[in-house]
Order: structure tokens, then sequence, then C-alpha cells
């Protein structure tokens, strides 16, 4: 049985250097060149997979990755590792064709893989192939997807994994890469910087090097050959993929070739190449006409996934682009994040934003004629919107809190707080406020900017906010004001309570404890207390408790504490959220905002005491 698994000729395919021609054993590498190097491909001989191919079954069984083993470099197929990728859905999209101006628009789902993206298909012949070549563990660099899908490959192949990544990784990946049993580090410093790491560990350790490289091409052009069967055995007219390291694309038009030279389609897509502002440097070669990757230092972009800033593949991927007739262009994050949202709106689609890129891409390629409307377009969604949801809250409103009634639901019903953040998304570093305005002129300039009609008491609320960060010297822009307007309405119904601090006072050193005061009034009662603390935020909270404990009999313990920066620089506005319990187990979330991280926990401190002061009293 074991010698009738095995393909048995191993010359069914070699590997060749792109650069300089050479061929190189899989011995020698299964990444880079050894003699310039330059990437590596698999080159087959079509003729014996001409030879042995079932046209039959081809045609005829269900779809999925593994159908296609006849066009991958696995020489024993005892040795194949799969999760049952692949056969991921092909969505005709209606309502975003009729929104965009095409006639026959698809989405190309690969969020549906066992790990949630595209990076199984190739993790099945990579994994396949360490394995076959019996490695005693496998190391990887990624942005945050391929960690997860080679972790959990060689978990299924019970091999050590180990597992490289940008610092400030998406926490769904890296989690998702630990479940599986990874080994994982974050380096202070780019992917490319753990790209290099991971390759001097390979070499050092023996280590299997795995990663966008010549294997992993193998693997993922099975999207081309389902796409192609899915829309009976045609090829689309343009496919529109997402960019990173190139390998996906390089992928792509590899299966779209194959299955045309064996005439299983008689036609080839033109391909479009989408990478975001701030990593485009397959972009730039291409609309420069260089046939060089000039790398980009430092990524700066949202979609984390591609954000590859010297990507080994990006020569494949414009070779790709040009022998196609393709085109490539770059976006914006507030393009990408807007794209993110339109899918999930129109066709209940959630991506993540790398995956989102080809649906942002759509107005301005048929803008300027590079698709037609009659054309058969493909997008490529590469991601779960799971990997990575914290990207798309940047364009979300943040739930309010309310109290279980059925007045706080009509007052948010009332209010209409349904797109605050997504209108904040577009030119969040406006300036909107340099002084205080008056609350008629606050009102005017929240409906005008927001579409939110603010009650009296919310205007209030709002101009005193707004006030606070004038007088810290902080001029108040677009997405300032939006957070200050989620800050307010998040807590409909916050009652105003029976804590309030009018001033604090912190001293802080380098070495020694944070020592604070704070004047309060409590219950209309004005107090005066302090204490001291790691630090100032630490100090401050120390004081108000022991001030509350002493004289409101209201035990609590402080459960959580989060702070989120929303915009670049030391001026920038901050969210705290606490979450706090009581002896009766009862527990809220506050929340405050401010330029000062102090004055923001101080606010969300006092918001939650009052809440469970409310609470305690209706109990």
């Amino acid at each position: 049985m074991k010698a009738r698994a095995k393909k048995a000729e191993a010359t069914f395919y070699q590997l060749t250097c792109i650069g300089c021609g050479r061929r190189v054993r899989e011995e020698e590498s299964t990444t880079r060149c050894p003699h310039c190097q330059s990437p590596l491909d698999v080159r087959y001989d079509y003729g014996y997979i001409r030879s042995r191919l079932n046209r039959y079954s081809l045609r005829n069984s269900p779809i999925k990755a593994l159908k296609y083993l006849d066009f991958y470099p696995i020489r024993d197929l005892d040795q194949v590792v799969s999760l049952d990728e692949g056969g991921t859905p092909l969505y005709r999209c209606r309502k975003l064709a009729e929104a965009t101006g095409l006639s026959r628009l698809y989405i190309k789902n690969e969020g549906a893989n066992p790990t949630g993206v595209f990076k199984d298909r190739g993790s099945l012949v990579e994994i396949s192939k360490a394995k076959e070549q019996g490695a005693k563990a496998v190391c990887v660099a990624s942005t945050g997807n391929m960690a997860a899908s080679v972790a959990a490959y060689t978990s299924i192949a019970m091999m050590p994994c180990y597992v490289l990544v940008p610092e400030g990784t998406p926490i769904g990946k890296m989690a998702q890469a630990l479940s599986y049993g990874a080994r994982l580090l974050q380096v202070r410093g780019t992917y490319t910087d753990a790209a290099r790491l991971t390759e001097e560990l390979s070499r050092r350790h023996g280590f299997y090097l795995a990663g966008d490289y010549a294997f992993r091409v193998e693997g993922q052009k099975s999207q081309a050959f389902e796409i192609i069967e899915q829309l009976d055995w045609r090829a689309p007219a343009v496919v529109i993929i997402p960019m990173g390291y190139g390998t996906n694309l390089a992928a792509l038009w590899k299966g779209f070739k194959e299955f045309y030279e064996l005439g299983l389609t008689d036609r080839l897509p033109r391909l479009v190449g989408v990478q975001p502002e701030g990593c485009q440097p397959i972009v730039s070669a291409f609309n420069q006409g260089r046939d060089t990757i000039v790398p980009v230092a430092k990524p700066s972009t949202v979609a984390s996934a591609v954000a590859a800033g010297d990507p080994l593949d990006g020569v494949k991927a414009l070779a790709a682009l040009r022998e196609s007739g393709g085109c490539a262009l770059a976006l914006t994050d507030a393009e990408i994040l807007e794209g993110q949202q339109h899918l999930a709106r129109l066709e209940s689609i959630f991506v993540e934003p790398a995956g989102a890129i080809p649906i942002a891409a759509l107005t301005a390629l048929l803008t300027t004629g590079r698709i037609r409307p009659e054309e058969v377009v493909v997008c490529l969604a590469t991601g779960n919107g799971l990997k990575d949801p914290k990207s798309a809250l940047k364009v979300l409103p943040s739930p309010a809190s309310i109290e279980p009634t059925l007045q706080e639901v009509e007052k948010f019903l009332k209010l209409k707080l349904y797109e605050i953040r997504a209108a904040g998304a577009k030119n969040g570093d406006r300036t909107l406020l340099t002084e205080v305005p008056s609350k008629q002129a606050v009102a005017d300039l929240v409906r005008q900017e927001f579409g939110v009609r603010l009650t009296p008491e919310y205007a209030q609320r709002v101009l005193s906010l707004v006030e606070d960060f004038v007088n810290k010297g902080k001029t108040v822009t677009k997405g300032d004001l939006q957070y200050i307007l989620e800050t307010v309405l998040r807590g409909l119904s916050s009652p105003d309570g029976v804590l309030k601090v009018e001033d604090f006072q912190v001293k802080t050193t380098l070495h020694g404890k944070a020592e604070a005061k704070v004047w309060v009034t409590f219950a209309g009662e004005r107090l005066e207390g302090e204490a001291a603390g790691v630090g100032p935020v630490d100090a401050v909270i120390n004081a108000l408790k022991a001030l509350v404990l002493q004289r409101g009999q209201v035990f609590f313990e402080l459960a959580d504490y989060q702070v989120q920066i929303n915009t670049p620089g030391t001026h920038a506005s901050v969210e705290t959220t606490v979450v706090m319990t009581d002896a009766e187990q009862n527990r809220v979330v506050a929340t405050g905002t401010s330029p000062d991280i102090i004055v923001a926990s101080v606010r969300a401190f006092v918001e939650g005491y009052n809440l469970l002061w409310a609470r305690q009293r209706r109990t």
C-alpha cells in the first residue's frame, strides 16, 4: 500500500531559482537559492501530470484542497497533513454589485478555512513536505495568520513549532497559535526583522523553515482551481487580491495557468494586486515600471496581515501582474475599514482588514476603467474578521450601557447612536474646536459631524468634557469629539451620583512612590484625603477608595483596568475602562476620556463607583 501511495517518479517536479535559473535539490534548500538568494519555484513535468490526471474525478468529486493532490510536489502521500482545508464558498454578491456598479461580483471567502485564513492551503503542502523530509521541528515568521495556520498543522503532525511575530500582532492570531501549542516570541521590530531571525534560527538548529516560499505557493494555488470550478469551469475576467509578501497573488496566477495549459479552462483572468498605502512596495514597483522591490523599512497599516515591508515574492507578484495584463493600486486605512464595513453590512461577510482590501478597491478600479461593469469580478477575502476584531472597532460605535428598563432602551433609540464611530473615521484628525463653544454650538457641531441630535442634558455633558480638553491645552479634533460623544452616550443612564471629584494633586518621582491629594464631594459633604501608590493613577484611586469606604461603606474591588490611546502622540485622547464589583456580586463597567490618563482614569472610577452605589440602593 505504501508503495502505491507514493508518486513513483521523483522527477515530476524540480525546484528552480527564478533569478539565476539553477536547479536546486530539496536537501540544499526549499526557500532561497543557495547561490543568489532569489526565490525558488516548483517546475512540473506537465506531461506526467496530464497522463495521470483523472478528469472525470476532477470534475465530479467535491471541491476541497485535497482533491488536487496531483498538482502538489508531494512524493509520499502517506505523509500528507490535512485539516480538510479548501472548499471555501464563492458568494455571488448582488447587493454589493449593485452598490458598486458591477453586474457579476463574487467573493471567495477564505475565512472559511480551518484556522480562518487562506494560509491553510499552503500549510497543507508545506507541513506535509516537512514531515516527508523528517524535520525535527518547524519555525516560521509571521504577521499572525501564518503563525496560527502553521501551528495548527504542526500540532496535528505532532511536530514542535517555533513562531516569531512582530510585537503588537493582533491578540486573536497569537491566541490561536499559542492554543495549538506553538512556542511563540514577539520581536520588537518589523516582520522583516522576525523573518531574518527565523532564517537564522533554522540554519543554527536545523529546523524546517516554513513561510512564503516555493512549497506554500503550490498549496495556495488551489484557490484558483476552486474559483474556476465554482464558475462552471470558466475563469473570471478579473481577480482582485490583497498583497503582502506577494506569494498568494503569484500562487493564484500559477493555478490559473496550470488549469489553462491542461485544457481545463479556456481563458485567463487579469489580476489586480492591492496593498495599503502604509506598506506598498510591490504596488510602487509595478506602477514605476521597476523589476526590483524597494523595501519599506517601517510598515504602518491597520491591515497587519499584509504588512510585509520586504516581500521576497514581490518579484513573482510583479511578473504575474504584468503577464496577466493586470494592475496594482494602494488604499488608505480609512478606505480599507470602510470596505470592511461595506461588505459586512451588504453581504453579511465579516473579514479582517487585509481581506477587505479588494472590496475597498472596487470603486477606484471602476472609476478609472481598469475593470468594466459587465465583467465577472472575483474578490479574494483572505481571512476571517474575528482574526483582528479590534480593527473593526475603530469605525464602530462603542455599545451604550443602560439600566434594565424599557425607558432606557427608548432613550437609546431616540438618540440614534448607530453610526458615530463610522462617521468619525473620516478626517478624524481634522481640528474642530480650539476654544470652548456655547452649548448650542456643541449641539449643532455634533449634529453636523455625526448626525446625532443631543438633548440639552447630553449637550451639557459633552460641553463639560470639551471644556476640560481645551483647558488642558488640547485642540479638539473630530476624533476627540467622537470619543467624547461616545463616552457621554455610552453611559445613557449613569447617575449624577453620590461621589464627585472637585480636584486632585499628584506628586511623583523616578524612584519613590507617587503621592496624591484629592478633594471630593460625597453626598453633599466636602472631603479631603491623601494616599500613596505605585504610580500617579494608583495613588489617586487609593485616596478616593479610602474616602468612599470611610463614608459610604460600599465595599468594592477593581476587577479590571484598561487604557486605550486612540491617536498618535503624547497629546492623544485617552479612553480608560474599569470593571468594578462589590460584595453583592454587582458588576459594572465604566469609562472615562481625557487627554490626561489620570483624569480619564478618575472619571472612569467615579462613574463606576456611582453606578455601584445606585445599584446597591435599589437592592
